[in-house]
């Protein structure tokens, strides 16, 4: 498995690599676990275009908002949480 890149192009299409698995995923929300910790990508109509954990490789479309990295380790709990809490609003 190669290192951890992200190709991003028009914040529309994504392309990772050095993915280790994925957490939870959702129309709003995508959280993977990578080489360099849990990358939480948040948007609008997302969709996992392309999977493949034995290569480590993930692309995704939708209209991509935010990305953020958290240390492994981090309680995913908690976000869950505040994501079911926007959903429920």
């Amino acid at each position: 498995m190669s290192e951890h890149t992200m190709m991003l192009d028009n914040r529309n299409v994504m392309e990772l690599t050095g993915v280790n698995s994925v957490n939870t995923f959702d129309d709003n929300e995508i959280i993977l676990e990578t080489k360099l910790g849990h990358l939480f990508i948040i948007g609008e109509n997302l969709h996992i275009t392309m999977l493949n954990l034995e290569e480590g490789k993930v692309a995704l479309e939708g209209e991509i908002n935010s990305m953020e990295y958290k240390a492994v380790g981090v309680d995913l709990k908690t976000k869950s949480k505040n994501v079911l809490s926007r959903l429920l609003k």
